[in-house]
């Protein structure tokens, strides 16, 4: 029943992409709202960790702002649920089309120099199209790290999507060797830095209160010399997207404890600066202050 019920999901989400890939973009950015507005009030608990989320970075903000903010963030998760679904079934050219880069020229610098890049990002605005796309405007070979849903059905769904403009899907497990032997061979390796990391990873300010906060991009930059960009899109008002590589300075640093945690306080400081200047295009469902002791 379990196998039925997991491929009856896959099925459903097929079904449902082939239907918003022949919606015009307006139209799906309107079903994509109502989505959204679905997942936030039918999921109390996600949506009162969200509130509480957006009151602990925000404290000097008002309620209404609390509430329009809480909104909007499902709004936009669920545009990029239904932009999601579409990417097995849209070509370059419509990828093209939706998303434009700035920035990449370092980016493709650094791997004609012979070294590879690490490159981070989060969960803000569309992070999936943002890393389908990226190989159409770099032919950069790029390994994504991801986290394997529980569904093998779709985690299978989900790495033949993502695999389809040339990148690399590596789970986020037992792979440190793999990553190395990528970036000595002038490759980018890519992962969103932005969720609750585990107890045996650094405590590093988000919004002013300590959060637990990946080390690997830091500790992989530093010790295998390495440039480690930030790249992040955002959406604008006729939905489409714009995103940018900014390089994260670590020429200073040494690949030490001290080193690393610098520069993991160096790469959080960005993705704070993005979500302060889009609040409304940040996952804030997730517990990001969470500790090793919390669930969900």
């Amino acid at each position: 029943m379990k196998t039925l019920h997991y491929r009856f999901v896959v099925a459903l989400l097929r079904g449902i992409g082939v239907i918003a890939y022949r919606l015009t973009r307006e139209k799906r950015t309107q079903y994509g709202c109502k989505a959204g507005e679905i997942l936030h009030r039918i999921y109390p608990k996600r949506r009162q960790i969200t509130l509480d989320n957006l009151r602990r970075a925000f404290p000097e903000r008002e309620e209404e702002w609390i509430q329009a903010t809480a909104h909007a963030s499902y709004q936009n998760l669920g545009i990029t649920l239904l932009e999601l679904l579409i990417l097995p079934h849209i070509t370059p050219s419509e990828a093209r089309a939706m998303i434009s880069f700035r920035g990449t020229e370092e980016i493709e610098a650094e791997i004609a120099a012979g070294r590879g890049v690490v490159l981070i990002s989060g969960h803000l605005s569309n992070w999936e199209l943002l890393a389908f796309a990226f190989p159409l405007y770099t032919n950069i070979p790029t390994s994504l790290i991801v986290a394997p849903p529980s569904n093998k059905y779709v985690e299978e769904y989900l790495k033949w999507y993502r695999s389809r403009t040339g990148n690399r899907i590596l789970p986020m497990h037992n792979v440190a060797r793999t990553i190395v032997e990528r970036l000595a061979n002038c490759e980018a390796i890519a992962m969103l830095a932005d969720q609750a990391a585990s107890e045996h990873d650094a405590l590093i300010p988000f919004f002013g209160t300590l959060a637990p906060t990946y080390e690997a991009p830091a500790a992989l930059a530093l010790k295998r010399n390495v440039a480690l960009f930030g790249l992040y899109a955002v959406r604008d008002g006729e939905g489409l997207y714009t995103a940018e590589a900014q390089r994260i300075p670590h020429e200073d640093l040494l690949p030490d404890k001290e080193g690393i945690l610098e520069l993991t306080h160096r790469h959080v400081a960005l993705l704070e600066e993005k979500i302060r200047q889009y609040p409304d295009l940040w996952a804030w469902q997730q517990r990001r202050w969470k500790s090793n002791k919390d669930k969900g």
